[in-house]
């Protein structure tokens, strides 16, 4: 008897073994049709592997995903067909979900609104209801712009519709909740592509795999940044001052304790101008009060720049710089400094920008900042009409240099740099120059500047 069942084991083994070997083959070779763009091949791969492997290995569905999307650009606008590939793509994901758990339900909800949402195949309400569920319950997934873009955009246009549980407030607390996760989405980004600018900047080169990831990384900041200005757009009607003034004094005394309330309150009255009113002031100073955060400290240094006490914000504004551990917030504060600084003080205005893009690289604001300031003031170059016209190479190099780092600036930092370099010395101003041919030659600037530019090459 024990003979008989280890010969049953071993041919039962032999048999899952070559089972299992039979399922690898066939999904490499589902991925190299794929590869070659025989998307019919590698359908007809992926429906056995579906039927006879489901488990063989999580890459049949990472493959599988991108399959059911060719064939729905495929169908070519065929209604039907597009909404049988889209049904079949949900039920993939919820058959890797349940083949492969630990993978598999990441984003699955989420996955799921975008389909019918991107192919608008089922109502708005499940697809909402699929958005509405992903981000209350899997909030650490939801990571796709698209999805968040078209999940505030329902949001709204339910308040709009005037439906039960979509007052203005939670308009206001999914527009946050939103932005937030925007901004934690972009975070990682913005910090690899911190860590990349720094290197080139040090005179290092990219290898190819960091050229690719930096691309990736610009257009995932791109991305974010239109999703935002499309949000702001969206919801400019509903929060102008006269709107918002009047709704936050009603809830005021009921939220003295509440920080959330007073931070997300403060912050959107900032945003849209409204801190000149006396709202804004009694709020960051229950905010302070509360919690001196570097939040609190912010918001009270723009109290004291709207009543006209400019050191005692300089005081606020450098201290809210110390305490934020965010480069993207202290970057913020530094930039703000640095505009106040911009008439009074250029020597301090240009250190503080400089501050900003210490805190974050890629900060392209602090760059056009930069070659605003040098490109406004040639007159502080001093020497002749050529030296002082020469600072508008200066302020062009910064003007690209945010175009390089920074996609969210990019067109209008290159419309800056050719104003510039149009308004620069002309190459006949350069070859006859009464120091002779300047080409290729340094000029330097002292005063507040203390910088120096090479003449272009003629």
């Amino acid at each position: 008897m024990k003979t008989k069942l280890t010969l049953l084991f071993a041919i039962t083994f032999s048999f899952f073994a070559q089972a299992q070997q039979e399922c690898l083959e066939k999904l490499s070779l589902m991925g190299t049709s794929y590869k070659a763009n025989d998307i019919e091949s590698a359908y007809q791969y992926l429906q056995e592997l579906r039927k006879d492997c489901p488990t063989v290995h999580k890459g049949l569905y990472s493959y599988g995903e991108r399959i059911l999307m060719k064939k729905i650009i495929d169908a070519n606008g065929n209604a039907e067909q597009v909404k049988a590939f889209a049904q079949d793509l949900n039920k993939l994901y919820d058959e890797n979900a349940a083949n492969f758990p630990e993978t598999g339900k990441a984003g699955l909800d989420m996955k799921k609104g975008l389909t019918l949402f991107n192919y608008n195949v089922g109502t708005q309400e499940e697809t909402f209801n699929y958005f509405d569920t992903a981000f209350k319950n899997d909030l650490a997934n939801f990571d796709s712009t698209r999805a968040l873009y078209a999940y505030f955009e329902m949001i709204v246009n339910n308040h709009n519709a005037g439906k039960s549980g979509f007052e203005l407030q939670d308009v206001f607390d999914k527009y946050d909740d939103i932005s937030e996760k925007l901004d934690e989405v972009g975070k990682a980004d913005a910090e690899a592509l911190d860590a990349l600018i720094s290197k080139t900047e040090a005179g290092q080169e990219l290898t190819g795999n960091e050229e690719k990831y930096k691309a990736k990384y610009e257009r995932n900041i791109e991305d974010i940044a239109n999703v935002k200005t499309s949000m702001d757009a969206i919801i400019v009607e509903l929060s102008t001052c006269e709107k918002l003034i009047p709704f936050y004094r009603k809830s005021f005394e009921a939220n003295k304790s509440n920080e959330l309330w007073l931070k997300r309150a403060s912050d959107r009255l900032n945003a849209k101008g409204c801190d000149s009113d006396p709202l804004f002031s009694e709020i960051s100073m229950a905010l302070f009060k509360l919690n001196p955060s570097a939040d609190a400290a912010y918001k009270l240094g723009v109290v004291e720049y709207q009543r006209g006490n400019t050191s005692k914000a300089l005081e606020y504004f450098n201290q809210a710089a110390g305490l934020y551990q965010d480069g993207a917030m202290k970057a913020k504060v530094y930039l703000g400094i640095a505009t106040m600084y911009q008439k009074s003080n250029k020597s301090q205005a240009r250190s503080y920008a400089e501050k900003a893009l210490q805190a974050r690289p890629s900060y392209g604001k602090a760059r056009l900042f930069l070659a605003g300031l040098y490109g406004s003031n040639i007159n502080d170059a001093g020497g002749d009409n050529f030296q002082r016209r020469a600072m508008y190479w200066l302020a062009a190099q910064e003007a690209e240099k945010a175009s390089a780092i920074d996609p969210s600036v990019r067109a209008k930092a290159n419309s800056l740099a050719s104003k510039y370099r149009a308004a620069a010395p002309s190459k006949t101003e350069i070859f006859n120059h009464p120091d002779g041919n300047m080409s290729g030659k340094q000029v330097c600037f002292g005063s507040w500047i203390s910088r120096c530019v090479t003449v272009p090459k003629l």
